[in-house]
This record gives structure tokens, sequence and C-alpha cells, in this order.
């Protein structure tokens, strides 16, 4: 398991369907805010709405949680 380079927090990788790395907070999300779910497949992070998979662990993506995250944020 890697850390944020950012705020130390773990981190677990992991590919989205779209084939890009995205980190996820390692534990499972329980909490009520819906932003950033991804449930995952095989090492494939897919994004859900809450609910959607029942009794699944959901993870966070770290972008969500990261206080820096708008450091590494990519301009389009």
């Amino acid at each position: 398991m890697s850390r944020c380079r950012s705020c130390d927090a773990p981190l677990l990788w992991a590919r989205t369907e779209r084939g890009r790395r995205i980190p996820l907070d390692p534990e499972p999300y329980t909490g009520p805010e819906p932003g950033g779910l991804f449930v995952l497949r095989d090492d494939v992070a897919i994004a859900v709405s809450p609910g959607a998979f029942e009794g699944e662990p959901l993870y966070r993506s770290h972008f969500v949680t990261c206080p820096h995250a708008n450091d590494w944020r990519r301009t389009t």
C-alpha cells in the first residue's frame, strides 16, 4: 500500500473503466455523502451511487478526502 504524497494518508490504487489510475481511501466508506464512491470489480473501480450495490463495500476517491487534492488536479 502506498501513501499520499501530500497528506501521507494510505492509498489503495485501482484502474477506472477507462484505464486511468485512481487513488482510493483503503477503508470502505460508510458515511452519508454520495460523491466519489466506487465499487471494485477485479481491481477496476466502477463509479456508483450509494445503494446501488447493497452489502458490498464502497470506496471513496482520495481526491474527495485529500486536503491537498486541488494541487494534483489536471487542467485540460
